[in-house]
C-alpha cells in the first residue's frame, strides 16, 4: 500500500485520491484547491470526479460567486467505510504503537522513518523502522518479537517490513549515522519517547516528530 494514496489499495483511479482529500477535513474544497493538492493530476480530470461524486451522493456541491465548491457528505451510507481508508496511515501507526507496547519486552524506543514518512511512499516501498532494545532483554524473545513484527506489518500492509536494530549503546555509538540522524530528523515515534531518543544521541535541540 501507499500512505499517501490509501485508496490505491482499492482503485488506482483519481476517484480515491480526491476522496482521500474531501474525506480528511470537514471543510469546502474548490476545484483548484483540489488541483493544488493533488498537482500530479489535471484540473480538469479532478472536475469530472467531483461531478461523479456529486451524482453518487458522496460530495455536497454549492455555488460559491462563478466556481462550485464540495464537502464530503459526513451522513451518506458509503461516509464511514470511506473515512477508514482515509485514514489507513494514521490506523496503522495507532496499531504499530499499540503492538510494541503489548510486547513481553518491547522496546525502550521506536519509531518510523523513510518513505512511509516522507509521502514519497509507493507500493513497492519497504516500511523502515528503527527499534532500541532495552538492556538485559533475552535474544531468543527478542528475535522472536522481531520476526512476528515483520510478519504482521507485512500482512497489514502488504509492503515488507525493514527493521533495523539498536542496543542503547550502539544507538549511542552510531549517533552520527544517516539512518539515526534522518530518525531524529523525520522519525514518527511509535514506541518510548522522542524526548528519551533525543536524550540518549545527545540532539536535544533538532526539530522532528514526537
Amino acid at each position: 500500500m501507499e500512505f499517501g494514496r490509501p485508496f490505491a489499495t482499492v482503485t488506482p483511479t483519481l476517484d480515491g485520491d480526491v476522496l482521500a482529500v474531501l474525506a480528511r477535513d470537514d471543510v469546502t474544497f474548490t476545484t483548484g484547491q483540489i488541483h493544488r493538492i493533488l498537482e500530479r493530476f489535471s484540473e480538469e480530470g479532478i472536475r469530472k470526479v467531483l461531478s461523479r461524486l456529486a451524482l453518487q451522493g458522496v460530495v455536497h456541491v454549492e455555488r460559491v460567486g462563478n466556481t462550485n465548491a464540495y464537502r464530503f457528505n459526513s451522513d451518506h451510507l458509503a461516509a464511514d467505510a470511506i473515512v477508514e481508508l482515509a485514514r489507513l496511515s494514521s490506523i496503522f501507526f495507532t496499531r504499530l504503537g499499540e503492538l510494541l507496547d503489548g510486547w513481553e519486552t518491547p522496546p525502550v524506543y521506536g519509531a518510523v522513518f523513510g518513505s512511509a514518512v516522507t509521502g514519497s511512499m509507493t507500493a513497492n516501498s519497504d516500511i523502515d523502522l528503527l527499534l532500541v532494545k532495552q538492556d538485559g532483554t533475552a535474544d531468543e524473545v527478542w528475535s522472536r518479537q522481531i520476526g512476528e513484527l515483520a510478519r504482521t506489518v507485512t500482512n497489514w500492509t502488504g509492503n515488507d517490513a525493514r527493521p533495523i536494530e539498536f542496543t542503547i549503546a550502539e544507538l549511542i555509538d552510531a549517533r552520527g549515522e544517516p539512518v539515526v540522524r534522518d530518525v531524529v530528523d523525520r522519525g514518527l515515534t511509535v514506541a518510548g519517547t522522542r524526548a528519551w531518543l533525543l536524550r540518549t544521541v545527545g540532539m536535544t535541540r533538532r526539530a522532528g516528530r514526537r
